[in-house]
């Protein structure tokens, strides 16, 4: 499956992982728990239940789902207790629907390089087989057809994960860390006020997904 060809990032929210010669991952593979795996693209399900607040309109709950592409790198090292393990979303498609707001398509803003870490937290250092924490800063695009708008995040959405005890953390309760408001700006206005706030986001990571399903929707 060819990679599709993106612009340089204008935003890098850490480092950025090769995709070089680093193997697409699908259905079936086996996960083994408290080992680092080589790198990999793992072509994943995902769920999400986001709230929106738009001023002067209401609040909105929305179901999405879809998948995403996340390159991981070399592992710094061998031993699961010590290693870390960087990622970048590559790729990210999700779709809901809000009977107020109509369809929603959720992508992901190539103008930012979004970036993780899959770490032990400190606080469970020196520890045989520690569960580790994922985070993840992304960058996305709302777009909202029927209201003729795409909407972007400046600040990014902090995604996280705890209790990783395998690489990748597919199933796992996850939460995206928002403080009380993220703004959400008009793409064909940036410098304006912005149009809407996400307020809340809880997702589920899902499993690797058969090929079909991971391909990336035509652009």
């Amino acid at each position: 499956m060819a990679t599709a060809v993106t612009p340089e990032p204008k935003i890098k929210y850490g480092p950025q992982v090769s995709t070089n010669g680093v193997p697409n991952l699908f259905e079936p593979q086996t996960v083994t728990p408290f080992t680092p795996p080589p790198p990999g693209i793992d072509n994943l399900g995902i769920t999400s239940v986001d709230t929106f607040k738009v001023p002067g309109v209401g609040e909105f709950t929305v179901e999405f789902s879809g998948y995403v592409r996340v390159v991981r790198s070399q592992p710094t090292t061998d031993d699961w207790a010590s290693t870390e393990v960087y990622t970048n979303l590559i790729e990210m498609h999700m779709e809901g629907e809000s009977p107020e707001l109509g369809p929603i398509h959720v992508r992901l803003n190539h103008e930012c390089l979004s970036t993780g870490l899959i770490r032990t937290p400190f606080d469970s250092e020196g520890e045989e087989q520690p569960e580790k924490a994922c985070r993840m800063a992304v960058g996305a695009t709302f777009e909202l057809p029927r209201l003729g708008l795409e909407l972007f995040n400046k600040e990014p959405v902090l995604l996280t994960i705890d209790n990783v005890r395998s690489i990748p953390p597919a199933g796992n309760p996850c939460k995206g860390q928002i403080y009380q408001m993220l703004p959400l700006y008009d793409i064909a206005n940036p410098d304006a006020e912005p149009v809407a706030y996400l307020t809340s986001l809880s997702f589920r990571m899902g499993t690797y997904l058969p090929e079909q399903e991971g391909e990336p929707a035509a652009s």
